[in-house]
């Protein structure tokens, strides 16, 4: 059996998620300037398009900083996780969406009570 060589078998996943983070942010930001020119400005969907743009801009932040590890950007993303569940369970009542907002509570509980090592 024939082995690639090195170089040509790696896939540089840095560069890969910078790119995906890149795209969903961009599509958060396509939606919410999509509502703005529309004049669609009722709560519901307001409040969703700035809990998602809060969630994939904290993502990019960290992700292109390389600040992941860092416990205090792990606060603000699963806090915003947690916030943008709660608007959409409040918004829609669906479970995945309940389901959401408690990984992020607890992701912050755990955080809080030094429950995931550094």
């Amino acid at each position: 059996m024939a082995r690639r060589p090195p170089e040509r078998a790696q896939l540089d996943v840095t560069a890969l998620s910078k790119v995906l983070v890149s795209l969903l942010f961009l599509a958060a930001l396509a939606a919410a300037v999509s509502q703005v020119l529309a004049g669609d400005f009722d709560t519901d969907s307001l409040l969703t398009n700035v809990a998602s743009l809060y969630v994939t801009g904290t993502l990019a932040v960290g992700v292109f900083r390389g600040a992941t590890d860092a416990r205090r950007w792990q606060a603000a993303f699963f806090g915003g996780l947690a916030a943008f569940g709660l608007v959409q369970y409040l918004a829609s009542g669906d479970r995945f969406h309940l389901l959401s907002m408690v990984a992020g509570g607890a992701m912050i509980l755990g955080l809080l009570f030094d429950v995931f090592p550094e």
